[in-house]
């Protein structure tokens, strides 16, 4: 079971009028959506600052210099060392008496749950009210309180937005207080600094994340694993119908899996369960990988297969934890009806609405019935997690994006490219192949086209149609090259100029994360689940405009500056997208489910396990 260190303390610091107190209640009611105990506290000085308000800076009539302004709650000359410290004792105090209750009240709201404690000014801005010596024994005090505080955001806000809402009048020029948060800053711990100049929402979403990284880690560090019964750590399974070896797919799922499988196994005992041409299992690399036999049955027949073998699998495999990666067409497997062990369903195949679009048969409706069965649910992007909150309202629905092996950005290549590059699985409708091909063959680009990867035997033999109804002259523009393994798929985009997604359905985009960290901009229709790439070096055009698209796709192929300050913006952006911290993001949400009493209670243990002993 996962005991929690106290409720984790959150201050919002910065400068009278930077909008500390709305942020503190946009943050509390956001957090209170994801089922974390807030209590916000006021924090606006000690009780004599509150019944003689004195302002900080008053300007002195008569005074040399006459637009200048003096000191008076800490100037030594005007109100006395001794007292200024006491003010400061006596502040301090008050400050973490008021913390110590909010303590005591979250502890008892969150009956042994995730709760956090936010004051709209911490110890940071006691120091910088009073800009006591650092070696004196009130600023130790503020030091000792800042130490208790697990993350202080700072709001960072423009002289001249300062100025605007007349902050000046009452407290004095603001380029001289912000001197006074960036010297203190550095002698506080967990400070995360934000960018106040940014929209309300904006400054909420990013203080959010932050927020429930630190909550999530300290309930990674607060946990630990319970043994089962045979004397094992706790069993985590990972399902997927994608695997690294199947032809006809061999998609980014595959990898994401992979990389989560690994980090999992740090931990735990890992069991991925995956489609195959032959059943039978095998140890690789510490993980237990268990393939059910359904892919003679073909790509598309051998999806629905393995959806339906799923829960009979789930009762064969003893887990504790079952991770279940979306298959298409449905999406769902009714995977939690058949196990009481908690069940995470993680969004990267759930194409029902696209189906729908391209066949016209309901496959949504399962889906969407198939939902409401979880209560964990993972997506890659904002705008799917928001869409699977409306489906299934009782679900808790994280989201995790992929991530993207990091490497040092060549500034000196940035710009250059020899052709236009399109890598991913072949599946011309949904991957917009056609509406590519079409936008290339109307704006004529001077850079050739490749297009690089592997699908179905059915969906190659559309593909090439397509290549040789769209190739003419004595020279060919556009090439597919097949299917590039990792050295070639590293080569590829080394050399690319920039990358086209013409998608019509994306849960992520995983290859335009991987584009973007060798610094190549990335050309897309705008679509929501695309809309995490907003600003980084990205290109976005109307969904479908294949004339946009064309012109678009003219425009980078000519202008080498234009692609030069894309991709630096690409590679920039890339860097907050690392395997270490999303398959952390994993790591804590399995202990979380793992160490809870619900998990410790309602395991079911049926038939015998596929995997020997380890």
């Amino acid at each position: 079971m996962t005991t929690f260190r106290g409720p984790l303390l959150v201050a919002v610091s910065g400068p009278d009028g930077a909008g500390k107190s709305s942020l503190v209640g946009r943050l509390a009611a956001l957090l209170r959506e994801r089922g974390v105990t807030v209590v916000s506290t006021h924090c606006y000085g000690c009780f004599l600052c509150r019944r003689f308000p004195v302002p900080p800076r008053v300007r002195e009539t008569g005074e040399p210099g006459g637009d200048e302004w003096a000191r008076r709650a800490t100037d030594p000359e005007r109100r006395g060392p001794r007292l200024r410290r006491a003010h400061a004792f006596l502040d301090a105090g008050e400050l973490a008496a008021r913390i110590a209750g909010a303590r005591l009240l979250a502890r008892a709201r969150a009956h042994g749950g995730p709760a956090v404690v936010m004051t709209d000014r911490g110890p940071l801005d006691g120091l910088v009210k009073f800009d006591l010596p650092a070696s004196s024994g009130a600023a130790s005090a503020f030091r000792r309180i800042a130490d208790g505080y697990g993350l202080t955001l700072l709001l960072e806000t423009g002289p001249v937005t300062l100025r605007g809402r007349g902050w000046e009048e009452t407290a004095g020029p603001p380029t001289a207080w912000w001197a006074r948060y960036r010297s203190w800053s550095r002698r506080v711990p967990t400070i995360a600094r934000l960018d106040g100049e940014r929209a309300p929402s904006l400054v909420a979403g990013v203080a959010l994340e932050r927020i429930l990284d630190e909550v999530r880690e300290r309930e990674r560090a607060a946990s630990v694993p319970e043994r089962d019964t045979d004397g094992h750590r706790p069993h985590v399974v990972v399902s997927i119908y994608d695997d690294a070896d199947n032809p006809a797919y061999r998609g980014g799922g595959a990898l994401v899996v992979g990389k989560v499988a690994r980090r999992l196994a740090e931990d735990f005992r890992v069991t991925v369960v995956t489609a195959g041409r032959h059943g039978g299992s095998e140890d690789r690399n510490g993980i237990r990988y268990v393939r059910v036999p359904v892919g003679r049955a073909g790509p598309r027949a051998g999806q629905l297969l393995f959806l339906a073998a799923l829960p009979f699998v789930a009762r064969r495999i003893r887990h504790d934890l079952w991770l279940e990666s979306f298959t298409p067409p449905f999406s769902t497997s009714f995977l939690p009806l058949t196990t009481g062990a908690p069940v995470v369903g993680i969004d990267q195949g759930r194409s029902a609405e696209a189906l729908w679009r391209r066949y016209h048969l309901p496959f949504f409706l399962v889906e969407r019935l198939g939902l409401r069965c979880y209560r964990h649910i993972v997506a890659l992007n904002a705008a799917d997690g928001s869409a699977i909150r409306r489906l299934s309202p009782r679900a808790d629905v994280q989201v995790i994006p992929n991530g993207v092996e990091q490497r040092r950005l060549d500034e000196s290549l940035l710009g250059a490219g020899q052709f236009i590059l399109f890598l991913g699985r072949i599946d011309t409708w949904v991957k917009g192949l056609d509406l590519l091909l079409d936008a290339y063959d109307r704006a004529r680009p001077p850079l050739d086209l490749l297009l690089a990867g592997s699908g179905t035997p059915a969906e190659e033999r559309r593909l090439a149609a397509l290549v040789a109804a769209h190739t003419g002259g004595p020279r060919p523009r556009i090439h597919w090259v097949g299917y590039a393994d990792e050295e070639r798929k590293r080569q590829l985009l080394r050399d690319s100029a920039f990358l086209v997604m013409p998608s019509r359905h994306e849960t992520f985009g995983l290859v335009a994360l991987e584009g973007m960290s060798y610094g190549k901009p990335v050309l897309h229709f705008d679509l929501p689940a695309l809309r995490w790439m907003r600003d980084g070096g990205d290109v976005a055009v109307p969904p479908f405009d294949v004339a946009a698209f064309g012109a678009r796709m003219t425009e980078l192929a000519t202008d080498t500056a234009l692609r030069r300050r894309l991709g630096h913006r690409a590679g920039i952006a890339a860097r907050h997208y690392t395997w270490d911290e999303m398959t952390g993001r994993y790591l804590a949400l399995s202990h979380r489910l793992l160490d809870s009493p619900a998990a410790v209670r309602r395991p079911r243990r049926r038939g015998s396990s596929w995997q020997t002993t380890r």
